[in-house]
């Protein structure tokens, strides 16, 4: 259906540009993760939009370049949901929601939007579909289809004349970057927020010198728990660490989850004496924890690595030296903090 309101046309053109941008960043992500076969479909994505493009501006057909832009991201919605398991690529999903409300209406974009919604319940939720694995973990699927739905309602509610539409989609593109920042299954920040952070506290240390210190912490014995327990008991640990880390911290650090069991501890205003006492008190406490697990108590453990800003020249040099003192750990017995 087209819609001629020039401000539904900007919107369109601003989705088209931004779209294109995204799947553009997102294959050069894929590419450097070595995930070829997501390279190609983001770049095939691309393609497409500059298409679209093409068709919004040579021959002002608006409606052909809003079929091209809504379809594009449809198709790519359930290819990702079906063939991926890779989590940054829910979070383009979700940007289906505010192109489809523009594309199509209000009444229009939710029926479609609840469609979409429903068929994608049973593809991330049902054994019986006979040529779909289940990709994703429940927690995954939990939190992306409650963000789905919240953005859907946001989006629909906001489509409306008093509302003007551009203003709408910079403050669900908001929400979306918000949700990409977090990891899906601890609820902490994710790698690629925490290197963010990491950034600018290095950027306020060569200003005024403000100390600060990071502490890697990798669980011990994890893939054992894993193979022994499966994986939602590993899941479950990883949650329980994430939280009790996260809840013992003051209140200007921050804890987020760097890779699988391995978290990232960074502490403002903290030398390396004080970090190594924080690293020790969190050690002691994770191994005073007991987890029931089918019968069997379990006993957990952390090794960490502790570096200060104050003994390195950047950031290139802080990290590696914090993961050379989880190696140091785990070699010398795990259980223990060791300053690189």
């Amino acid at each position: 259906m087209e819609r001629s309101d020039p401000a539904d046309s900007n919107f369109l053109l601003f989705s088209l540009i931004a779209q294109e941008l995204i799947a553009i960043i997102f294959a050069f992500y894929s590419f450097r993760q070595g995930e070829i076969a997501l390279a190609i479909f983001y770049m095939s994505a691309a393609s497409v939009l500059s298409a679209a493009l093409g068709v919004f501006y040579i021959y002002q057909r608006h409606d052909v370049a809003r079929f091209l832009l809504a379809s594009t991201l449809v198709v790519g919605f359930f290819f990702l949901l079906i063939g991926t398991s890779d989590e940054t690529s829910l979070m383009w999903c979700l940007t289906i929601v505010p192109v489809l409300v523009d594309a199509f209406g209000n009444r229009q974009s939710l029926f479609l939007l609840s469609a979409v919604f429903a068929v994608s319940i049973w593809i991330l939720t049902s054994d019986a579909v006979p040529f779909i694995t289940r990709q994703y973990d429940d927690i995954m699927i939990m939190r992306f289809l409650s963000s789905y739905a919240i953005l859907a309602i946001f989006s629909v509610a906001m489509d409306n004349p008093l509302f003007n539409s551009l203003k709408n989609y910079k403050i669900l593109s908001s929400k979306v970057q918000e949700i990409a920042h977090r990891d899906i299954l601890t609820n902490l920040p994710n790698r690629h927020s925490m290197e963010g952070r990491l950034k600018l506290k290095y950027q306020q240390y060569q200003l005024i010198k403000s100390l600060f210190s990071v502490v890697l912490a990798d669980l011990d014995n994890f893939k054992l728990i894993n193979d022994r327990y499966g994986h939602d008991v590993g899941d479950n640990i990883i949650q329980t660490t994430g939280q009790l880390l996260n809840s013992e911290l003051r209140g200007e650090d921050t804890v987020g989850r760097w890779s699988g069991n391995q978290f990232i501890l960074l502490l403002s205003n903290a030398s390396e004496e004080e970090t190594v006492k924080i690293a020790e008190r969190l050690r002691v406490k994770i191994a005073n924890l007991e987890i029931e697990v089918q019968g069997d108590q379990l006993s957990l453990s952390i090794s960490m690595g502790v570096a200060s800003v104050e003994k390195y020249s950047g950031l290139d040099d802080l990290i590696p030296c914090a993961e050379n003192g989880v190696y140091q750990a785990k070699h010398m017995g795990r259980n223990m903090v060791i300053v690189a």
